[in-house]
C-alpha cells in the first residue's frame, strides 16, 4: 500500500511540472513578439536631468572640451556639449547625417547645447567663453516648412537674443550673429521654435562658430 501511495505522488509531480511547462513556455512566434514589442523609439532613450532653470533632459553628444576633435556631424570642428531638453518638448535622436529633433509640444519647444545640465548653477555647473565667437552657422531642415529660432544662452542660463529662420525640407545654412556673449555663458547655443506641428523632424548639423574676421573657432570651456 505505502509502495502505491508513492508511486501515485511521483506521478502526479510528473505531471504537474509537465502540465506547468506546457503552460508557460512561451512559443519561438510568440517570443518574437514580446522582442518586437519593446522596440521603444529612440527618443525614449534619454536620461531626466535638471538645469539652472527648470526640468530638462541630457543627451551627450561629446565631451565639450572645446577642442577641434569632432567626428560627430553635428559639429563642424567642435567636439561638442550635452544636449538639454526644456520642459520635455521635444525628443533628440543623433542620426549618421545629423541631429533630428522630434516636436512633441506643438505650442513650443527649446533645447540648449551645454555641459553638466543636470547640475544647477549655483554647483558650479560647466561654462562657456564665448567672447571669440561673433557668428554661428547651421545647416537646418525640416520634414514640413517651420519657423525654428536660434539664441544665445547667457551666464544665468536664460535664452536671449533669439532670431527666426525659416526652413523647409532641404537643408538650408542659417546664420546668427551673437550679441555682447561673455567668458562665463551656459551653453553654446539655444534652439526652439513656437507653433511647429506635432511631429515635426527637425534636422540639424555642421554647427560652426566663426570668429569677427569669419575664421573658423571653438568656445574654450570653463570648468
Amino acid at each position: 500500500m505505502k509502495k502505491m501511495l508513492k508511486l501515485f505522488a511521483a506521478f502526479a509531480m510528473i505531471s504537474l511540472a509537465v502540465s506547468f511547462v506546457s503552460c508557460d513556455l512561451a512559443t519561438e512566434d510568440e517570443l518574437l513578439e514580446t522582442v518586437a514589442g519593446n522596440n521603444t523609439p529612440a527618443d525614449n532613450g534619454v536620461t531626466p536631468g535638471t538645469s539652472g532653470s527648470g526640468t530638462g533632459t541630457d543627451v551627450s553628444t561629446g565631451g565639450g572640451t572645446g577642442n577641434s576633435s569632432s567626428t560627430s556631424p553635428i559639429w563642424s570642428k567642435f567636439d561638442g556639449a550635452d544636449m538639454q531638453v526644456w520642459q520635455d518638448t521635444v525628443t533628440l535622436t543623433p542620426t549618421a547625417e545629423g541631429l533630428d529633433i522630434k516636436v512633441k509640444n506643438s505650442d513650443w519647444w527649446g533645447m540648449c547645447f551645454c555641459n553638466k545640465a543636470d547640475e544647477d548653477l549655483a554647483k558650479g555647473a560647466v561654462t562657456f567663453d564665448m567672447t571669440k565667437v561673433k557668428t554661428i552657422k547651421v545647416d537646418a531642415k525640416a520634414s514640413a516648412p517651420v519657423t525654428i529660432w536660434l539664441a544665445q544662452s547667457d551666464k544665468d542660463a536664460a535664452k536671449v537674443h533669439d532670431e527666426n529662420f525659416e526652413i523647409d525640407t532641404t537643408f538650408k545654412t542659417l546664420t546668427y550673429e551673437l550679441t555682447n556673449p561673455s567668458n562665463r555663458d551656459y551653453g553654446v547655443l539655444d534652439i526652439g521654435g513656437n507653433g511647429n506641428p506635432w511631429k515635426t523632424i527637425i534636422t540639424i548639423k555642421n554647427i560652426k562658430f566663426l570668429d569677427a574676421n569669419g575664421v573658423e573657432t571653438t568656445p574654450s570651456r570653463n570648468e
